[in-house]
């Protein structure tokens, strides 16, 4: 705002003062003379007078109207110097008041001086103690930083915005980290800066903690990800925890494991469906498989060693379609093994029941639905194959459960020829007999 110049000021006052003055005297004139009048006899009523008494009577008249405008003269002039004196009163104070709105001013300005020669001196003393090792800005308390990031040489407009740009994401720290690359780069571009902060080992820690996968990558000498492919596969990573409602995995640690280990989203997506859909969610009977051919696991912790990287995809889906192949013979109620089926008692002292193992299964290429048709017809047949094994095994050889298996899975003809041969024994036993007999004797019919 201009400021006021006194004398201008001064004069303004003056000269209106002055026309007010002259105003109101002149309407006080006026006003007096017009009272006069009011008092003074009509012209025609002094017509009428003789003439002396006429002249008296204007003599006393206009003794009266000077005695008057003198009064009135005296009073308007008497005003007028009452208004100046009071002018001039005002003037006084008016140019007291701008005398210590200057002083003030001055002050004020002399204040700002010295709060600006004090904080250069504060800013010269900060940066003599970091150049001097006394003060180490990622030691440095959050006062302290806020001052050190206000100073000149480590503000900048460019690198501020790519610093605020990884904080955004998570990176934290990152102000004493830049800092340190001012003072050991003066005049650094933020894109120089942020190479630095991202790949040169004495400033990207801050930065590999928010993308630790790409430390792992780092680690292991594989190019790490860059910003937007790294949070993109977060955000997979993330979708797919939630779709299937196990949140407990959606978190950067997991995620970093993930990235770490080059588990790309679709690779996760089969780990996930592979324990969730197939043994989670699968039947009671695949649970129960997999506790016994895998007793380390279980269907509570399958999902974690699923998401674990180190156990490889392949692994994980062979382990749960072992569990599959056993769940359905489960469900005929019959035993499993890995390696064979455990050998068990058949109700005959010369018959013993055992089976193909799951790995043997799995060499053939058995799937779920496989194993389902097959150990069905296996428990369908075996009642009968073992009683007929019990009377004819010792000379044509039995057909038990293996043989069984041999047969519904890997379509073995010698499995066939066994079926048959104790089939057709059975039926040249009883050919010729009555029906009654034949129903007496018989132990199981044909198989």
């Amino acid at each position: 705002m201009a400021r006021i110049n006194p004398r201008d000021t001064r004069t303004r006052l003056e000269e209106d003062a002055m026309a007010g003055s002259s105003v109101a005297a002149r309407q006080e004139a006026e006003r007096k003379a017009t009272a006069a009048k009011n008092i003074a006899p009509a012209p025609k009523e002094v017509a009428k007078m003789p003439s002396k008494v006429a002249k008296d009577v204007i003599t006393r008249l206009n003794t009266t109207l000077a005695q008057r405008v003198d009064d009135i003269f005296n009073k308007s002039m008497a005003d007028l110097e009452a208004i100046e004196n009071q002018r001039i009163a005002d003037n006084a104070a008016f140019e007291k008041a701008m005398a210590d709105a200057d002083a003030l001013a001055k002050e004020a300005e002399a204040q700002a001086a010295e709060g600006a020669r004090l904080n250069q001196e504060a800013e010269d003393m900060i940066q003599a103690a970091i150049d001097a090792g006394i003060i180490k800005y990622s030691d440095a308390s959050d006062p302290m930083k806020d001052l050190i990031n206000k100073l000149p040489m480590y503000s900048d407009a460019g690198l501020a915005a790519a610093t605020a740009a990884l904080q955004a994401v998570g990176v934290q720290g990152l102000i004493g980290v830049m800092a340190d690359i001012r003072k050991l780069y003066p005049g650094i571009n933020s894109e120089d800066a942020l190479n630095l902060l991202k790949f040169d080992k004495r400033f990207n820690e801050p930065y590999l903690q928010r993308f630790a996968g790409n430390r792992m990558l780092q680690d292991k000498g594989f190019a790490m990800l860059d910003d937007k492919t790294y949070l993109a596969t977060e955000a997979a990573y993330n979708k797919i925890f939630t779709s299937y409602g196990i949140k407990q995995f959606s978190n950067r640690d997991k995620f970093a494991n993930l990235i770490g280990n080059q588990v790309s989203a679709d690779e996760l997506a089969g780990r996930v469906s592979t324990a969730y859909d197939r043994v989670i969610k699968g039947a009671a009977e695949t649970k129960q498989a997999l506790n016994r051919l895998f007793p380390e696991l279980n269907d509570a912790d399958i999902l974690a060693y699923a998401l674990d990287p180190v156990n490889q995809l392949p692994a994980i889906q062979r382990k749960v379609q072992a569990a599959e192949i056993g769940g359905a013979a489960l469900a005929q109620n019959l035993s499993i093994g890995m390696k064979a089926a455990p050998t068990e008692a058949t109700g005959f002292s010369n018959v013993r029941r055992t089976g193909m193992g799951v790995e043997e299964l799995q060499a053939q290429g058995v799937d779920l639905e496989e194993a389902r048709k097959g150990f069905a017809a296996v428990a369908d047949v075996l009642p009968t194959a073992e009683k007929l094994s019990a009377l004819y095994g010792d000379r044509l050889g039995q057909f038990g459960r293996k043989e069984a298996e041999q047969e519904a899975f890997m379509n073995l003809a010698s499995a066939k020829r066994a079926r048959r041969a104790l089939s057709e024994e059975e039926t040249a036993q009883f050919s010729g007999q009555s029906g009654r007999g034949r129903i007496g004797k018989s132990v199981g019919g044909q198989i």
